[in-house]
């Protein structure tokens, strides 16, 4: 019995150290799954506002005269370039807790360019970037968009 003094001492001290280090995995484990998480609902949000601000942008620009495209905001297409290479004067939408609360914090940038094909049709891409705030973190998502005026 006397040979033995200190050796419980020695086993419960490894027992502690390695119950923290499971600890520390588990709090680790918890707290990015909880990020992952924040992310995902403000890339959603970030998605909604795109989509939000390509919806209205097309309501408000494009669909003034009913039955055709009025895209006199639209800068002509550059080949191999998005929308917003082209376009310096996006169209901004806010979003404010007074209209949309679920975006509050969010905002939409929607660019345009156009092209008119050889068979005389008129085809527009609409490329929306939602952006949504949070503390010191930012969210955006794109939304690229294709609307033609022709008949297929």
């Amino acid at each position: 019995m006397h040979q033995q003094r200190g050796a419980v001492l020695a086993m419960a001290i490894f027992i502690i150290v390695v119950l923290s280090f499971v600890g520390v995995a588990v709090v680790n484990i918890l707290t990015s799954s909880s990020k992952a998480t924040v992310s995902e609902v403000y890339g959603a949000r970030a998605l909604f506002a795109a989509r939000s601000g390509a919806e209205i942008f097309l309501a408000d620009e494009l669909l003034n005269s009913a039955g055709s495209f009025d895209v006199g905001d639209c800068e002509p297409r550059s080949e191999g370039s998005a929308p917003s290479d082209v376009d310096v004067n996006p169209y901004q939408v806010q979003f404010s807790d007074s209209n949309v609360s679920g975006l509050s914090g969010c905002t939409a940038d929607v660019y345009c360019d156009q092209l008119t094909t050889p068979a005389g049709s008129l085809h527009v891409r609409v490329e929306s970037i939602g952006i949504c705030s949070v503390d010191d973190n930012v969210y955006s998502r794109v939304l690229l968009l294709e609307a033609s005026d022709a008949v297929l």
